[in-house]
């Protein structure tokens, strides 16, 4: 499974706005299901290694409800906002966003394996 962050076309990211909205894509070379839990274990920005902007967040306790089957030709899409996890300023530079998930698979025994995902993306805030 694949984790790529897509930024938003035609958008300017600036830091006087303090939005960064992004796309995140989860794709599979073959076949899979995952659940409707998705759980952001990273959304943060980093300037040479050093977490910036953002936020480090705690596994939600709801449990999975539905599956998605998902492949290279129907991925799953996700909306995320950095600034909803961070308060403080958001300052003008060269960032690399870090984001990490955690999907849900399911398994025949009605269970779930957990699967990290992480994508890491190179953007210039204004």
């Amino acid at each position: 499974m694949n984790l790529k962050i897509h930024l938003l076309e035609g958008y300017v990211y600036r830091a006087v706005v303090k939005s960064v909205p992004l796309v995140l894509e989860i794709s599979s070379e073959k076949e899979e299901s995952i659940s409707d839990k998705i759980d952001f274990k990273e959304v943060m920005l980093y300037i040479d290694g050093k977490e910036t902007f953002g936020s480090f967040i705690v596994s939600t306790l709801s449990l999975p409800k539905y599956t998605y089957t998902i492949s290279e030709n129907t991925p799953k899409f996700m909306i995320v906002n950095i600034a909803e996890y961070d308060e403080s300023e958001l300052l003008p530079g060269e960032y690399e966003i870090n984001i990490t998930i955690v999907i849900y698979e399911p398994l025949t025994d009605g269970k779930y394996k957990r699967k990290e995902l992480k994508a890491v993306k190179e953007i210039t805030i204004k």
